[in-house]
């Protein structure tokens, strides 16, 4: 048996044997959730008293958000050019294993530096992208590398101008699904195998979105210069369109309701809706919704989410937390107090995270900003949006402070 062979046997059997790491329904499994569009269906409160901090542990330098199935939780961090994969007990805080390997993860500009991809958890494996392209498939119960590859050296994934890979992992079926070429690539989850990589030119920094379009999987992936729709089975475009944001940052991740697809970016670049069975003109676009890198949620028919840049090397701006109407991309409402901001929904409201560390539950209506509770919870520049699992939020600084907050309390 070849090595490629024992590989695949073990994961094989991590796939396939019944395991205390098995995802429920209140699970946050990889970056934005169980469905890849920011949104939890668990109930939230604004506790009185404020949600009750639980732990704080430091994980290294990076912009990794967390993704917790069971009773673990998964993030990554960089210290002395070394990144580390974490994975821990959501109760007490305690590493569990760690899994940490060469990579200098340095962009040169303040409080940019780190991993920004998050872990993806499925099937009892844990999957990981460093910014340099080191791909890993981590055994969920101790950490033991499955598989291991690195897409820009094996594969010739060039990593977008700035900052380097930065899409999170998405699984599939049986596919690792990456940011790593225009139209996106895939890897057999199983072994690490290339079946296939779509387009010329560089990966980019948003994390693939699935989409249904005809009762077929495609994928929509963001890249430095366009959006692209590609068919998930083979890699074929079957729908294109050009976004020359001026530094080739297209960050956001695309939001998906049918196969209608937002996409925004920074620097006043703004945001524009497609329909992608249709023309490559835009439903609308404006500038009114020009998101550095956080991603916006659709609730309801509107769209909340961040607008302006927040750094000194992207170039500062305005910035605030927005409702526009989907359809129409008006504007309804503006709240600077919240400034650069990373969000998600829970239980239908917004939970927001803003750089100085303060989470606010905010209701999602298109009336006006109303302000359901707030606390200051991390020091530092927070520039990840928060995770939320079975009661509990989860914040991140960028020098590495990850803090469990308990909202379960009264």
């Amino acid at each position: 048996m070849t090595p490629t062979q024992s590989k695949a046997v073990v994961l094989t059997l991590v796939f396939t044997l019944v395991s205390s790491i098995g995802i429920t329904g209140a699970d946050w499994p990889s970056f934005r959730g169980p469905a890849h569009d920011g949104k939890s269906a668990e109930a939230i409160a604004w506790p009185k008293g404020g949600p009750q901090p639980l732990w704080k542990i430091n994980v290294g330098i990076g912009h990794s958000a967390v993704s917790v199935v069971g009773d673990r939780a998964y993030t990554m961090g960089n210290t002395n050019d070394t990144d580390t994969v974490f994975s821990i007990d959501v109760t007490t805080g305690k590493v569990i294993w760690t899994h940490s390997y060469p990579c200098n993860e340095k962009v040169g500009i303040k409080d940019y530096d780190g991993p920004f991809a998050t872990p993806t958890v499925a099937n009892g494996v844990v999957y990981t992208l460093s910014r340099k392209g080191d791909v890993f498939a981590l055994n969920a119960k101790d950490g033991k590398v499955i598989w291991a590859r690195n897409i820009v050296k094996e594969d010739d994934v060039r990593p977008p101008g700035f900052g380097g890979l930065a899409g999170s992992p998405l699984i599939l079926g049986d596919k690792l699904i990456l940011n790593g070429s225009p139209g996106g690539m895939a890897l057999d989850a199983r072994t690490g195998k290339t079946l296939w990589k779509s387009g010329m030119g560089p990966g980019g920094h948003a994390t693939p979105v699935p989409l249904q379009i005809g009762g077929k999987t495609h994928l929509a992936i963001h890249s430095p210069r366009a959006l692209t729709i590609v068919d998930a089975a083979d890699g074929r475009a079957v729908w294109t369109t050009e976004r020359r944001q001026p530094i080739g940052v297209n960050a956001p991740d695309p939001v998906v309701d049918g196969t209608k697809v937002f996409v925004t970016a920074g620097r006043a670049f703004g945001g524009a809706l497609f329909d992608v069975t249709g023309a490559t003109t835009p439903l609308w676009d404006q500038e009114g919704l020009s998101s550095h890198w956080h991603t916006s949620v659709l609730l309801n028919g509107f769209l909340f989410g961040p607008d302006g840049n927040n750094s000194e090397g992207a170039g500062r701006s305005p910035t605030s937390l927005r409702c526009l109407d989907w359809k129409t991309g008006e504007i309804k409402w503006t709240e600077p107090k919240l400034a650069f901001n990373g969000l998600i929904a829970v239980g239908g409201k917004l939970l927001v995270l803003a750089e100085v560390g303060d989470l606010v539950l905010v209701e999602a209506s298109p009336a006006g900003y109303k302000e359901l509770g707030s606390a200051h919870v991390i020091e530092g520049r927070a520039f990840t949006a928060p995770a939320f699992a079975n009661g509990k939020a989860y914040v991140r600084n960028t020098k590495g402070d990850v803090v469990a907050l308990d909202f379960r309390s009264k």
